[in-house]
């Protein structure tokens, strides 16, 4: 991992001039400034910053730290606890990650957009485009995927999805819509089940033992929990 991180931060580094790798045993870190032009290329802003590798790298985001103090260190600035971006939710950054991501791609898709909207907030004082935190933000997501505001059958979708193969693009749809699958829940099913089975389970159980599903199904949610 760190190898590979070193090697992939060096052939970037020409296309960041102001950013920097430094190799000291088993830590490696990308450091220094990181500019963002609009498409037209004019300057915006510009942040300095830290770049870690986590065990799990690529298939996992590396740990990015604002160093220059223009973004509090709060979670309502979508900054961590101790100090690293909160980038995507959880499921988000599972299916970013299922294949492992690039380096490159990495600054370019994660940290660019999510700076530019911290400028934004700075400027504006709001994000033109914002998650809740935690576990509500990883709702919000599973509702726009599932195209479902209920819980239950958020619930219900990533059950199948753990326990069920996928079914034929022309069969109706596992959700009784009896529209075809193709055209109902193939892009869902696909997508969440690239998290992979250990994630999904750690997820719908974060899900299952939730107050939200209590108070909106608490019969049902009593009796899922009973079984876990």
């Amino acid at each position: 991992m760190i190898e590979s991180f070193y090697d992939e931060a060096l052939s970037i580094l020409p296309n960041y001039p102001k950013l920097n790798v430094v190799r000291e045993n088993n830590l490696v870190k990308i450091f220094g400034e990181l500019d963002l032009f609009d498409l037209n290329g004019i300057h915006q802003d510009t942040y300095n910053l830290e770049i870690i590798p986590t065990a799990n790298y690529p298939f996992e985001f590396p740990l990015v730290y604002e160093i220059g103090n223009k973004i509090p260190n709060n979670i309502d600035w979508h900054v961590h606890t101790d100090g690293h971006f909160c980038i995507k939710t959880i499921p988000e950054e599972k299916i970013t990650c299922c294949k492992g991501i690039k380096l490159n791609e990495f600054i370019e898709f994660e940290i660019k957009p999510y700076l530019f909207n911290q400028t934004f907030r700075r400027l504006n004082g709001y994000f033109l485009n914002e998650r809740s935190h935690g576990l509500i933000g990883e709702i919000e997501f599973y509702q726009e995927v599932f195209k479902t505001k209920s819980i239950t059958n958020i619930i219900k979708n990533i059950h199948h999805i753990l326990t069920q193969p996928e079914p034929n693009r022309v069969s109706n749809c596992y959700c009784g819509s009896d529209m075809k699958y193709r055209k109902c829940h193939r892009d869902a099913y696909q997508k969440i089940s690239s998290i992979g089975r250990n994630n999904l389970e750690v997820l719908i159980s974060r899900l299952i033992f939730s107050d939200l599903f209590f108070e909106e199904n608490p019969l049902l949610a009593t009796r899922i929990r009973q079984r876990y």
